[in-house]
């Protein structure tokens, strides 16, 4: 808990912050290695400035915050109404806040958990529960606590809260010995989602359905199921519509996620917990402060700290460690340095490009790539956070990685707390062959023939000429940084063939040229194949130049 300045009452502020790289998978998604070879919803109307808080939605049928994306109906008290119109001041960059009646009851909760004495009343597994149990779907809001006299509680907000935008904000309030205990919980919510139930039957399936907001687009839709392991589920809609039917099969607690795509690259939209069967969702109730570990003071030590819990997490999933990489520590620490500087967790910054072409300019090999990014007040609390994400824990369980860059930079809110930005960078090495006694060409054309079998194909026949036309090929292609194999499809048919095709390939391993547009075509019955390994400065470090001719 912060001190405001003298002339404040005692202040707090705090805030939860993460956002994919997969990558999603990077942060939702992975970063490959470079290579060749519906209608939606209508927007909700747009909030109108007001002196006042917006009204609030209609009543449920149903018990407040049984279910996200339905606002209940919240009478606010005086202090909470005046609470709200300190905030929507100073949080009005893009127009009136609204209010929210589900950020309302979590701010209730943590206001009474606050005022019950509570050693750590915002920490993140409190935060996640109120927002849970009020049927709020917002991945990171950031959340304000003041404790004053009643008549102060809306000056003392003004206080610790920087001028700033939000859409949405929710204001709850409680007494304790005579001072008002106020949480204000502010969100810039990016997706407009339809009703969602916090609570089915074990073996029900739910559609989450609706429209990304705020110029993100590309929905996704990930799921991490209660034992743990993560999904994506098949998404249907328009660029920013999305329709996703979740089957919860199995009795306990599922995360869902929405994802969406914006300048910053992925970015949690939505995140909500659904509770399959006879168990309970967690209330945010007094319960005994899980005291963390003091984060070292040494940031090397810190992030070393994140390496560990990754592979604990990993080895209790029965996968493989994985080892801290020099180049990739620079690079995520470098990437961490510049979302401080500019305030902002994401993966694709100004001035820094997307997680490929940083890792290209490092000279970084590599077969797959993924990043997480997240901001909290110590390096594991961020790397925890990046955990609850679906999409983030995908990446940092991906069987094939074996090199993790870790990597943090600290610095201060507004508010004056500390935060810490993460960046975590997992990759797949290359298939640098160095375990084979084959050459590079080899290995390609085995690559060839094994899924020629697997499609029930005629066998090809190895062909030297055109072996030698390839290689010309591939050494051309390396040279000239490009995959224009140049005429060898023409010096083919010279040799007396009737027909002649070419794919082209620049790859991390020999294995990915079973990827070949033409391996299944019967029309052909020779093979010749070219590989030369180099570095790129168009698609980076340790790339392997492959072209293939196909002839009759």
């Amino acid at each position: 808990m912060r001190r405001a300045r003298p002339a404040r009452p005692p202040a707090a502020r705090t805030a939860l912050a993460a956002a994919l790289a997969a990558a999603l998978a990077a942060c939702a998604g992975p970063a490959r290695a470079p290579t060749r070879g519906a209608v939606p919803p209508p927007a909700p109307a747009a909030a109108t400035p007001a002196a006042s808080p917006a009204p609030p939605a209609p009543p449920l049928a149903e018990a407040p915050g049984t279910a996200y994306g339905r606002e209940p109906a919240v009478q606010a008290t005086r202090v909470e109404a005046d609470a709200f119109r300190a905030a929507a001041e100073r949080l009005s960059a893009r127009g009136a806040p609204r209010t929210s009646g589900a950020l309302s009851l979590a701010a209730r909760a943590l206001a009474a958990l606050a005022a019950s004495g509570a050693e750590e009343p915002l920490a993140r597994e409190h935060l996640r529960a109120a927002l849970t149990r009020a049927g709020a779907y917002d991945p990171a809001p950031e959340a304000y606590l003041v404790r004053a006299a009643p008549a102060r509680a809306a000056a003392a907000l003004s206080d610790v809260i920087p001028r700033g935008a939000a859409t949405h904000l929710g204001a709850g309030a409680a007494q304790a010995d005579g001072s008002a205990v106020v949480v204000v919980l502010a969100s810039d919510r990016k997706v407009r989602l339809e009703p969602v139930p916090r609570r089915v039957a074990e073996g029900a399936s739910a559609v989450i359905a609706g429209e990304l907001l705020g110029g993100l687009s590309r929905p996704r839709v990930f799921v991490t199921s209660p034992a743990g392991a993560v999904h994506e589920e098949a998404v249907s809609g328009g660029p920013a519509g999305f329709r996703a039917r979740v089957a919860f099969a199995a009795s306990g607690r599922h995360v869902v996620e929405v994802l969406g795509h914006g300048r910053g690259g992925p970015e949690v939209a939505a995140l909500l917990e659904v509770q399959a069967g006879a168990a309970a969702v967690p209330a945010a109730q007094p319960v005994p402060a899980r005291r963390p570990a003091p984060e070292p003071g040494d940031a090397a030590a810190a992030e070393a700290g994140v390496v560990r819990a990754i592979n604990a997490l990993r080895a209790a999933r029965g996968l493989q460690p994985v080892t801290a990489a020099p180049q990739l520590t620079e690079a995520a620490r470098a990437h961490s340095a510049n979302m401080l500087a500019q305030g902002k967790v994401a993966h694709v910054l100004p001035g820094t490009g997307e997680l490929v072409e940083r890792l290209s300019r490092a000279r970084i090999a590599y077969r797959r790539a993924y990043e997480n990014v997240a901001r909290a007040s110590t390096a594991l609390e961020a790397h925890q956070a990046a955990e609850e994400s679906p999409a983030h824990l995908g990446n940092l369980l991906q069987p094939g990685v074996s090199r993790v860059g870790v990597g943090i930079a600290r610095g201060r809110l507004s508010s004056g707390d500390p935060t810490v930005y993460l960046t975590e960078i997992l990759v797949e090495p290359p298939d640098d062959g160095a375990g084979s006694r084959l050459t590079p060409d080899a290995r390609v054309r085995e690559a060839i023939w094994a899924e020629r079998a697997r499609l029930g194909r005629t066998p090809l026949t190895a062909d030297l000429r055109l072996d030698a036309l390839a290689r010309d090929a591939a050494v051309g292609m390396r040279a000239r940084d490009e995959t224009d194999p140049g005429d060898v499809e023409v010096r083919a048919l010279r040799l007396g063939r009737r027909i002649a095709a070419v794919d082209v390939f620049v790859v991390s391993g020999p294995g990915e040229a079973a990827r070949s547009a033409n391996v299944g075509d019967a029309r052909f019955a020779r093979v010749g194949v070219g590989a030369v390994q180099g570095d790129s400065r168009r698609f980076g470090p340790g790339r392997l130049f492959v072209a293939v001719i196909y002839t009759d």
